[in-house]
């Protein structure tokens, strides 16, 4: 489902104000990371790929959203959300345990994935065997190679289990929210569930996908502010998100406390090209909220 082409337009000044925010911070990112690049190490590599990663998603959303194709990009926006959870786990973990969570993230995850990964190979390769499909059969057969992936199993299946909660969204938002993991504590972490949950739907299919595209079908007035609100939602979080894990990898690499002046300006910028949208369609649903009674 595509946003309408006279929202799509409208939203042109928040695509270009994007355009050249994410500029800025990607430039940021690009000069902190070669910053420790005569001194790096497994850490700060591991925060590069992820922010690259990261930064990458971003294009994609981008590219959906000039597009049109929202709902497309917010499915992608799950998957930024993810790298910068991670991120902002490395980032803010305390260094006694940052050796420990590089060895999780780079051999005992890619190692419980091969196993899944076989095992569901092994099953390919079997119904590609009786249909006749040879070479689709030696792919499946190839992932299964003990020679080339970690296929024995590593601890038990509570302990396989435990690492792969502690890496997984929320799992990790559980953990920064806190004081007692080993990380610095990021506040309001947890309101980041509320957008990931909602991206997921859509990913997953669910039936609550299906009453967001019913509630966008059948609006009426409001169907434009409301996409055009949407798309500079989305636009906005990517900013801001990107902002705040180059400021917390920042300090984790060089220890420099104080958000840099060229991230604060960009999200500021942000905010504030989006936020008229945002009150336009805020106040087009005060007829609603105003007659539901609160809780």
């Amino acid at each position: 489902m595509r946003i309408s082409h006279e929202a799509l337009e409208a939203c042109e000044p928040l695509l270009q104000g994007y355009l050249q925010q994410v500029g800025v911070v990607n430039d940021f990112g690009y000069d902190l990371f070669r910053a420790v690049e005569s001194h790096n190490s497994l850490f700060s590599e591991t925060l590069r790929i992820i922010s690259q990663y990261q930064s990458d998603r971003c294009r994609g959303a981008y590219c959906l959203l000039v597009n049109g194709l929202a709902w497309d990009a917010e499915i992608i926006i799950r998957t930024f959300y993810e790298a910068v959870a991670k991120n902002l786990f490395l980032s803010s973990a305390l260094p006694e345990i940052q050796e420990n969570l590089l060895k999780e993230y780079w051999e005992i995850l890619p190692a419980i994935y091969d196993i899944k990964g076989a095992d569901r190979a092994d099953v390919a390769e079997r119904l590609a065997r009786r249909q006749g499909h040879e070479d689709n059969a030696r792919v499946f057969a190839y992932l299964q190679n003990p020679d080339v992936f970690t296929l024995e199993r590593i601890g038990n299946r509570q302990f396989r289990k435990e690492i792969e909660q502690r890496w997984s969204f929320s799992g990790i938002v559980s953990a920064l929210n806190k004081n007692t993991s080993g990380h610095v504590r990021i506040a309001s972490i947890d309101t980041l569930l509320h957008g990931y949950g909602m991206a997921s739907h859509l990913a997953h299919a669910s039936p609550k996908a299906m009453e967001l595209m019913e509630d966008r079908a059948t609006r009426g007035d409001d169907l434009k502010i409301l996409e055009i609100a949407h798309v500079g939602r989305m636009l906005s979080d990517m900013i801001s998100l990107t902002v705040f894990s180059l400021h917390q990898a920042q300090i984790a690499l060089i220890g420099m406390a104080p958000m840099a002046k060229v991230l604060q300006n960009a999200f500021n910028a942000m905010a504030k090209l989006t936020a008229p949208f945002q009150e336009q369609f805020n106040r087009s649903q005060d007829g609603l909220y105003n007659a539901t009674p609160h809780r």
